[in-house]
């Protein structure tokens, strides 16, 4: 028989049991602010695509704001930690313009 130990660098023992969700951010030149677990973030996207993960341990509302800076085209995907598309919206945005967005996340 062999034994097994949790051997963890993690400070928070929380994060090694939360659940990861990704934020798919899809455009040329935009950026992006999400509130999750009374923090918030920014992420710049250039070119393309960014997969944002982020982390949770209960249900919450991921909040996001999406800044356009040119006319483009915007995806937001978010998928939870399950693989389910919690949603999935392609948008038409001018320059300037802010997308506001919450999503509920569900841990079962």
């Amino acid at each position: 028989m062999s034994s097994c130990t949790k051997n963890s660098t993690f400070s928070n023992p929380e994060i090694a049991i939360s659940n990861e969700g990704i934020l798919r951010i899809e455009c040329e030149n935009c950026d992006v602010n999400y509130h999750i677990n009374n923090k918030d973030f920014n992420v710049s996207v250039s070119n393309g695509s960014n997969d944002i993960p982020f982390y949770y341990t209960s249900d919450f509302k991921l909040k996001t704001e999406v800044v356009s800076n040119e006319d483009q085209n915007i995806r937001v995907l978010v998928i939870d930690s399950f693989g389910r598309v919690v949603s999935n919206e392609l948008n038409t945005r001018g320059k300037g313009e802010v997308s506001k967005m919450e999503f509920a996340i569900k841990t079962k």
